[in-house]
């Protein structure tokens, strides 16, 4: 077996994109998934055989006589290959002479996934654009600008993506002469009652070990919170790197005002710097967010329609990772429903979500839609299902019918029904002319953008 780099790199690329599709079907159940199937990687693919290194034999028989028709099925749509799937546990694997050394294997995934993570991929918009900015300028001269830079936003909304993307910034412009530690706080945490077990001597050792690192990059410091002596010898580290110029970063869940469980000189130093927020991203930064996506995913953008898109992007983005979950689940339909290079249409977005829809029918409902585009266009909703020609009842009237077969996905004769017993083909001529206008329109189309997204957070 001739595992190269290259073929490394493949094989996780692909092995990704599975595992993506089984964190998020509804078959599998979660459990499963986070203990037996989440650390798993592709060893090699040869001969039509496909060898899946698990990390125990109770792991190995869990996952063939629960998955293997599965990922069968995900990774021959995936590579267009038949192939025999085999899971194999670390030390049978180096009986069979797979020689493979999981701490350099967990090494270089972590490694390849910390690469992802750059500037030049962070999709920005009004939600993130503080952040993004204050997070690039750090790196152009370090410990100058923004000392400690604190960011701070829900899970989920690209915190650790900046982090990432600062060291990968700072490696390539001053050419690995700097050295960055990223850290989290878990990790931290972890690491510091096995420290405290040992003598004073040690303490001090592991503090000034930090002192070889110009730049520390921690990650969740909430959960540090309520550990005195924990944050005792953080404090010690933290101050050291901010008395020396260096650079530290911080990212939290909280604004430092809000944050518990620590000192509150501790949090003054936190507010010493600058404090930066990351809010859930906006509809147009939630399509880009997917675009890159698919695009990361190795797909074509273009099979799915605006539409299609668009329902996620306003349905899912409380937060990135509900995005891409949401995406994903929308793949692997595809992949199992689907067939190769066939437009995705918001009905088949409908099929992937029937639960979610399910849920978003009963919180949304025809009649709150109606109401909100009456209060926009100014028009008592009586004249809305009237049988008014007057150009701007008719428009409103029009916008209603779509965002209702967009949002719920009633049928054309239902709502002909809640307008006043209208025809099936008047309903569809109505969708159409919107849709059209969107195309042509684009102020038109930011109407509706704005209208679909008053109607969703009434929820």
């Amino acid at each position: 077996m001739n595992n190269t780099d290259n073929n490394w790199e493949n094989f996780q690329n692909i092995w990704n994109k599975v595992r993506n599709f089984l964190q998020y079907d509804e078959m599998i159940d979660p459990s499963i998934f986070n203990n037996y199937i989440k650390n798993t990687y592709i060893y090699d693919i040869f001969e039509n055989k496909c060898l899946i290194i698990v990390d125990s034999l109770f792991a190995k028989e869990i996952l063939t006589k629960n998955i293997t028709f599965k990922v069968k099925e995900i990774l021959e749509r995936i590579i267009q290959q038949n192939l025999q799937i085999e899971f194999l546990e670390l030390n049978e694997a180096k009986k069979q002479k797979i020689y493979v050394e999981k701490d350099f294997v967990e090494f270089n995934k972590l490694q390849q996934i910390k690469k992802q993570f750059q500037f030049n991929n962070f999709v920005k918009g009004e939600s993130n654009n503080d952040a993004y900015q204050a997070a690039f300028s750090i790196t152009i001269e370090l410990g100058r600008y923004w000392n400690p830079l604190f960011i701070y936003g829900n899970s989920g909304l690209g915190k650790t993506h900046l982090l990432h993307a600062i060291e990968n910034e700072i490696l390539t412009k001053y050419n690995n002469q700097k050295k960055v530690l990223y850290l989290s706080s878990e990790e931290f945490g972890r690491m510091v009652p096995e420290i405290i077990k040992q003598n004073i001597n040690d303490i001090e050792k592991f503090k000034d070990s930090f002192n070889q690192y110009d730049v520390l990059l921690v990650d969740d410091i909430q959960f540090l919170a309520n550990r005195s002596k924990t944050n005792e010898i953080f404090f010690h580290i933290f101050n050291s790197f901010v008395n020396k110029q260096k650079q530290i970063v911080i990212t939290s869940d909280k604004h430092p005002d809000d944050l518990y469980g620590f000192e509150e000189r501790n949090v003054s130093r936190f507010q010493s710097g600058l404090s930066v927020g990351i809010d859930s991203p906006d509809f147009e930064t939630s399509l880009i967010i997917l675009k890159e996506k698919i695009k990361s995913l190795n797909y074509d953008p273009s099979i799915f329609t605006e539409e299609s898109l668009s329902f996620i992007a306003l349905n899912f983005n409380s937060d990135v990772r509900k995005l891409e979950g949401a995406l994903n689940r929308l793949i692997f339909y595809s992949i199992l429903y689907i067939k190769p290079n066939h437009l995705i249409v918001l009905e088949d977005v409908m099929k992937a979500f029937k639960t979610s829809n399910t849920s978003l029918k009963e919180k949304l409902t025809i009649k709150k839609i109606k109401t909100i585009v009456s209060e926009y266009y100014n028009i008592p909703i009586k004249l809305l299902i009237s049988t008014s020609r007057v150009k701007t009842i008719t428009i409103a009237r029009h916008v209603a019918m779509y965002l209702i077969k967009t949002l719920l996905n009633e049928s054309y004769t239902k709502i002909g029904s809640e307008f006043g017993g209208k025809d099936h083909t008047t309903v569809m001529n109505a969708y159409n002319k919107i849709k059209k206008n969107i195309e042509t329109n684009y102020e038109f189309k930011k109407n509706i953008e704005r209208l679909s997204r008053e109607c969703l957070k009434h929820n």
